[in-house]
């Protein structure tokens, strides 16, 4: 299984990024699930670099097609409670959420962050591409 990451569909969506071709090949995967926090960062960063709403609910209902899931109170907490153990910025909410979101799902995890990769690594999380 493969969780996926914002900026993985932000890169998929825009066809002039760097990361197009792989980030489609990533989310076209059978395994790939999507957290519920993912799709709300993806809206807003959608709404950000566009400012076309008829674009991102367009780009709202092709996410139907996906596996998207909300995280459980504890998934939240588990996330929570990492931020703090790792003395984490309080900024890093959503990454620490996504994080345990895949660990919970024994998931690898699909992103083009830098830091959140090196949390992922240090947390024993595999991490594509």
């Amino acid at each position: 299984m493969i969780v996926v990451d914002t900026n993985v569909l932000v890169y998929a969506t825009l066809s002039d990024s760097e990361f197009f071709d792989k980030s489609v090949e990533i989310i076209q995967r059978e395994d790939v699930i999507i957290p519920q926090i993912v799709v709300y960062e993806y809206i807003k960063v959608m709404i950000e670099l566009t400012k076309d709403l008829s674009f991102v609910k367009t780009k709202l209902r092709e996410l139907e097609n996906f596996n998207v899931n909300q995280e459980t109170l504890g998934i939240i907490e588990k996330g929570i409670d990492m931020l703090e153990k790792d003395n984490g910025s309080l900024k890093d909410i959503n990454d620490y959420v996504i994080l345990s979101f895949a660990i919970h799902h024994k998931a690898k995890l699909a992103t083009y962050d830098r830091k959140l990769r090196k949390i992922a690594k240090e947390k024993g999380i595999e991490i594509l591409p």
